[in-house]
């Protein structure tokens, strides 16, 4: 029913974008520099050439963007503008101009780009807590490289929602939803390391974040596609699931940020306190002032991090598992890494350190193939050119202040000149080349890992924007992709279903469905 409205909802968008917008044969901001750059998804000979190609990009971003990246960054290396409806046109770059993203905020803008993808200002709604990010300074410092901290609890976690979720059958097969299941066992791992025990399985609390999540990014998709000027009126009507959600988290999560203050205050003499995320975000908001200390504001901002790390992981983890199990090659990829998980696992008693996953070399190429095949959008790395003057690309080439800028990242990654066979998932692409030919030994150093970003793996970002959570990111889910082959069978049911998208977000497998069944001789 969801998706349903949403396709009404997105249908009633699009009609009042053609009648904002239709009136007009290119964009009317900047005329002068559109009408003159190099534009993919433009046709000539037709009515309303520009306003026909944003209207397209609703659904054909993906094609729009391959045939703009092949005619002009592969064979001319020069940069193209892509129609789109909402923001408008786009440049794309290509991977020769990576570092122009990397220049600073007073020539290209990074917060308010990367933003639009939760329209925070809808979505969120208190200016403080999106303007004033310091919930992401926890990230910084306490989720990147050394997170082996968290390897324990969340192992745990992982056994005990999958359980609950795929259940302990060794005998019938037991179909589920894909995403459906695998979301709510990231979640329960992401609140175990935010919250800790046993608030990271309550129901209530798991069922409405995940909710809250998954309402942010698709409403804010459909924000993002509306002209500007009717954001004011529907940008909050399209926000009130999220609110409502919203609203359902706080209920279970303030009384904690209230009780954990509470304990803080006290225990300033020296009780020991919660090593978590909550924790650590009482802490920074204390440091920061009095005016941080409001409990609905520490638990807002503990669900900012919890939605991004919710919705991004499941994304990431929903398609490597659909990808692993709908390959031709699934019964040697499967085979191959549960070899090495058992033999990790037997060496290091487990899997329950940063140690003994970081050996996981199979599992970290399987997910950083699914990485690269299955990216989370068509462009990446937005900004905006900063005011004042053009942004200078070389070779005569200048971009207005307000321009937006991005990396055709899904060509990139589909790019034969990068990847051989780049359409196939190839679980072991990043490992095999570092393998003895019995898989007894490896030769780790220059294995390309899920976490490396590089001109042509995207995912996670470039350069010193690159995300800061990957590192928790990548070993949750080796983690669980290790957890998954160990302990059971997969299978996709029905044809691989093809990805969709909406402008430049592509859409979660939200309707696709797997078997699952204990392996036998597993007493999960």
């Amino acid at each position: 029913m969801a998706e349903a409205m949403a396709v009404e909802l997105l249908l009633f968008v699009v009609g009042l974008w053609a009648l904002a917008t239709l009136r007009l044969s290119k964009p009317s901001k900047q005329a002068e520099f559109w009408a003159s750059f190099p534009t993919a998804g433009v046709s000539s000979g037709v009515f309303f050439p520009w306003s026909l190609a944003a209207f397209r990009s609703i659904t054909a971003s993906a094609d729009m963007a391959t045939e703009g990246y092949n005619k002009f960054c592969k064979k001319r290396d020069i940069p193209f503008a892509l129609p789109s409806t909402g923001v408008g046109a786009i440049v794309a770059l290509p991977p020769s101009q990576l570092h122009v993203l990397n220049k600073s905020e007073k020539h290209v803008i990074a917060a308010e780009a990367q933003s639009e993808s939760i329209q925070p200002k809808y979505m969120i709604g208190d200016r403080e807590l999106y303007e004033n990010s310091i919930h992401f300074d926890i990230v910084r410092k306490h989720m990147t490289k050394d997170v082996g901290f968290f390897a324990a609890g969340t192992a745990e976690e992982l056994d005990a929602a999958f359980r609950d979720c795929w259940g302990a059958d060794s005998q019938n097969w037991t179909t589920v939803g894909a995403w459906d299941t695998l979301s709510r066992a990231v979640a329960r791992a992401v609140n175990r390391a935010y919250v800790g025990l046993p608030l990271c399985r309550n129901e209530t609390l798991l069922e409405q974040s995940r909710l809250y999540a998954n309402a942010v990014y698709m409403g804010s998709a459909l924000i993002t596609a509306m002209p500007k000027c009717t954001r004011p009126a529907l940008g909050p009507l399209i926000a009130l699931p999220a609110k409502r959600y919203l609203a359902g988290c706080k209920r279970v999560l303030v009384p904690l940020v209230e009780e954990r203050l509470r304990r803080w205050d006290g225990g300033k003499a020296g009780e020991k306190m919660p090593d978590d995320a909550l924790q650590w975000m009482v802490e920074r908001c204390a440091k920061v002032g009095p005016g941080q200390m409001e409990p609905a504001g520490i638990a807002q901002r503990l669900l900012i991090l919890n939605l991004v790390s919710i919705y991004t992981t499941s994304y990431a983890f929903t398609n490597c598992v659909l990808d692993l199990h709908g390959s031709e090659s699934r019964d040697d990829f499967v085979a191959g890494l549960r070899r090495e998980c058992d033999g990790v696992a037997a060496e290091l008693d487990g899997l329950v350190t940063g140690k003994a996953i970081d050996k996981l070399f199979r599992v970290d190429s399987a997910v950083r193939e699914s990485m690269r095949i299955s990216c989370f959008g068509i462009i990446s790395l937005p900004r905006i050119v900063g005011p004042g003057q053009a942004l200078d690309l070389g070779s005569d080439i200048k971009i207005p202040p307000g321009v937006r800028l991005g990396i055709p990242s899904q060509a990139i990654h589909r790019d034969a000149s990068y990847y051989d066979d780049p359409l196939r998932y190839d679980a072991f692409r990043f490992s095999r080349d570092f393998e003895s030919p019995d898989g007894a030994g490896r030769q780790a150093a220059g294995q390309k890992r899920s976490v490396d970003v590089s001109s042509s793996f995207l995912t996670y970002g470039f350069g010193k924007h690159a995300c800061p959570g990957r590192w928790f990111a990548s070993q949750l889910m080796k983690q669980a992709l290790a957890y998954i082959v160990q302990n059971y069978e997969v299978e996709c049911v029905g044809k691989t279903q093809e990805k969709k998208a909406l402008l430049n977000m592509i859409m979660p497998p939200v309707s696709a469905k797997i078997r699952v069944r204990l392996l036998r001789g597993q007493h999960c």
